[in-house]
C-alpha cells in the first residue's frame, strides 16, 4: 500500500469513494508489508512474522522496472536501467524512448503500452499499429538522432514539470500521442463522419476499428474512402443558404 493518502493527484480517478469509506470504517484494514509465505489454503505469513487468515489473494501490487533479458551494455545503450542500478533502488525509471516506444539507435526493440494514462488500452492499440509500421519499414523517422533525442527530452521535461513524474505518466494527455502516432503512419486524424461527433463526441475504441484496412490500403497505394462532413462544409452550406435568402 502507498505511504501517502489514498486520494491524491496520482490516483484520484482510480480510487472509488466506496473504498475510502470502507477503509475509514476499518472494514478494510491496511498493512504495509509483503507476503513471506503462503502456509496453507487460508493462512499467510507476512515478512514481519504476523499471520493472517485470508480467503483470497488478489495480485495487484504494482511493479518495479527491471530488464533481466538485456545485458548491462545493451541496457546502457538504450538508456534503460541495468541490473545493478534497478536492484539498488525502487525509484521509477524514466525510459529514454522516442515516441515512448523505441530506443534511439536500437532498431529491433520496441515497448508497447509503457505509458500511464486514462485510455491505456486505446493508446496501446494505436501504438501497436505504429510498431508494426516501424518494423515493416514504412515509418519516416527523423534522419538525425538528435531530433529524436530532442523529442524525448521535450516530452520528459513537460511531464516532469506538469506532474512531477517520469515521462511515461501521460495521465489525461492521451489524445496527443494517439494523433501523433496516426500522423506518423500517414493515417487520417478524423475518426468519425462529421465535425460535431469528432470534437464533441466520446472518444470510443470504435473510432479506431478501420486502422487495419486503412494501413492495407495505404501500403497498396489505394485511396481509402472515408466521407467526412467538416466544419468548412457547414460554413459553405450556411453561406449558400444565406445567398439564396438574399436573392429572395
Amino acid at each position: 500500500i502507498p505511504n501517502h493518502s489514498f486520494r491524491n493527484v496520482e490516483n484520484i480517478y482510480m480510487v472509488p469513494q466506496d473504498f475510502i469509506r470502507l477503509k475509514q470504517q476499518r472494514r478494510i484494514i491496511a498493512k504495509l508489508d509483503s507476503i513471506d509465505e503462503i502456509i496453507d489454503s487460508t493462512t499467510i505469513r507476512l515478512k514481519s512474522g504476523e499471520h493472517l487468515q485470508a480467503d483470497m489473494i488478489i495480485c495487484a501490487t504494482g511493479f518495479i522496472n527491471r530488464f533481466p533479458f538485456f545485458s548491462d551494455m545493451d541496457a546502457k545503450t538504450m538508456g534503460l536501467p541495468t541490473m545493478q542500478t534497478s536492484a539498488k533502488s525502487n525509484i521509477e525509471t524514466d525510459l529514454y524512448l522516442y515516441r515512448r516506444i523505441i530506443p534511439v539507435g536500437v532498431p529491433n526493440v520496441a515497448f508497447v503500452g509503457y505509458v500511464v494514462c486514462l485510455t491505456q488500452w486505446i493508446l496501446a492499440e494505436v501504438a501497436s499499429h505504429w510498431v508494426s509500421e516501424y518494423f515493416l519499414g514504412r515509418l519516416k523517422l527523423p534522419v538525425a538522432e538528435t531530433e529524436m533525442y530532442k523529442e524525448i527530452d521535450e516530452t520528459c521535461t513537460f511531464i516532469h514539470k506538469k506532474f512531477n513524474r517520469v515521462g511515461y505518466y501521460l495521465f489525461y494527455y492521451w489524445l496527443s500521442p494517439i494523433e501523433i502516432y496516426l500522423n506518423d503512419m500517414g493515417l487520417r486524424l478524423e475518426r468519425t463522419h462529421n465535425w460535431i461527433s469528432e470534437y464533441f463526441g466520446i472518444y470510443r475504441p470504435e473510432r479506431l476499428k478501420d486502422l487495419h484496412e486503412e494501413r492495407r490500403a495505404k501500403a497498396a497505394g489505394i485511396k481509402y474512402r472515408h466521407w467526412y462532413f467538416s466544419f468548412q462544409h457547414t460554413l459553405l452550406i450556411l453561406l449558400f443558404l444565406l445567398f439564396i435568402i438574399l436573392l429572395l
